[in-house]
């Protein structure tokens, strides 16, 4: 009750503080949009051993959208998603050989591909350059810092993107505070299911905070926590993300990024605990081409009693190497290696080749 009622004070707090900060005085303004595009292809070579699929070709990410501007400070956004997988089955009825029928309560969060759903859905309220308000289907701040400065979502996903499958969006609102150019936080408050599932029947919610610091200028570093709670009262654990990164830049040169994240209680089970980190670097050889290299690796802890950690079957090391290159601007493309090698003695290590690319507006 105590952390509910600091994240609701320093909100309502941080949403009152703005009137400070003035009101809209161009008269001139007018109202204005522009489209959102945003599409991921693949075509890969799968050169693991015994490979069941050694060629496949696809799209994992299909983004269309708009964004309007209403005045100098209200503007909204609305993304349709086309390739995520949205569709779930719910309570399904189930008949035995006898006749008799169960209900069963089917969770899954994956379903049909290429099902268009609502990606984004926000008003945003933006009365000056140092606070931002955004209310709906908000984009999530946990790792968008990691993201942006990787440089590279359309090859690979950041760390909590791709082992914890955090969603990028929920319902609920979030708050941005630019103190100056040196600090700058954020807070939000949303449903924790993302932007797929609906308010659990508990009324549990998700708490969320991060703090950004640029000290000097290419070093920037990001503290970032969030508390889920849990909806289920027999798995009643509540989950805690913790989240570090810094990155350094050097202009036109090189960037490199540390990602370090730890999560207790993963999934609201006591003390599953689901942790790693992340080390990536781009050396920059001219405007349209950088050569980048990662490496992550993927760990558990092993529960009292038992012989090898819980999660053991997602432990492992991922090795990541490939060439980007950007004709123009709104394209990218990239021929990458994608290496796996899980923590399990009796599983092959994967071997991938990918041609990756976006085109985006």
């Amino acid at each position: 009750m105590k952390t509910k009622l600091r994240f609701l004070l320093l909100f309502t707090c941080i949403c009152y503080s703005v009137q400070i900060f003035g009101q809209d005085t161009d008269t001139t303004f007018k109202p204005s949009g522009k489209p959102i595009v945003q599409v991921f292809g693949y075509s890969k070579l799968d050169a693991t051993k015994d490979a069941k699929q050694p060629v496949s070709f696809g799209i994992t990410r299909a983004h269309f959208g708009y964004n309007y501007n209403f005045s100098n400070s209200f503007s909204g956004t609305l993304i349709i998603d086309a390739a995520g997988r949205p569709t779930t089955v719910g309570n399904i009825v189930v008949t035995d050989s006898t006749g008799k029928n169960y209900t069963v309560n089917n969770t899954s969060k994956e379903g049909s591909y290429y099902t268009a759903f609502l990606k984004f859905a926000f008003i945003q309220w933006k009365p000056s350059e140092m606070f931002t308000l955004q209310v709906g289907g908000i984009l999530q701040n946990h790792y968008i810092t990691q993201e942006k400065f990787w440089g590279y979502r359309y090859v690979y996903e950041t760390f909590q993107d791709r082992y914890y499958g955090t969603a990028s969006g929920d319902f609920g609102a979030i708050g941005f505070v630019k103190v100056n150019n040196i600090l700058a936080f954020d807070v939000a408050v949303t449903n924790g299911e993302g932007i797929r599932f609906k308010q659990d029947d508990y009324g549990k919610v998700k708490y969320a905070t991060g703090i950004d610091i640029k000290p000097l200028k290419g070093l920037l570093t990001r503290l970032y926590y969030d508390n889920t709670q849990s909806g289920d009262p027999s798995d009643n654990a509540t989950q805690h993300l913790f989240s570090f990164f810094t990155g350094y830049q050097l202009d036109k040169v090189f960037r490199a990024g540390l990602d370090v994240n730890y999560r207790l209680n993963n999934l609201n089970y006591n003390d599953h605990d689901f942790w790693g980190y992340s080390l990536f670097g781009t050396y920059i050889v001219n405007p349209k081409i950088e050569i980048f290299a990662r490496y992550d690796n993927v760990l558990s802890n092993t529960l009292s009693g038992q012989s090898q950690s819980w999660n053991i079957a997602k432990e492992g090391k991922a090795y990541i190497m490939g060439i980007h290159y950007q004709p123009v601007k709104t394209v990218n493309l990239s021929i990458n290696y994608q290496g796996w090698k899980a923590k399990q003695s009796d599983k092959k290590h994967t071997n991938i080749i990918m041609l990756s690319t976006e085109f985006k507006l």
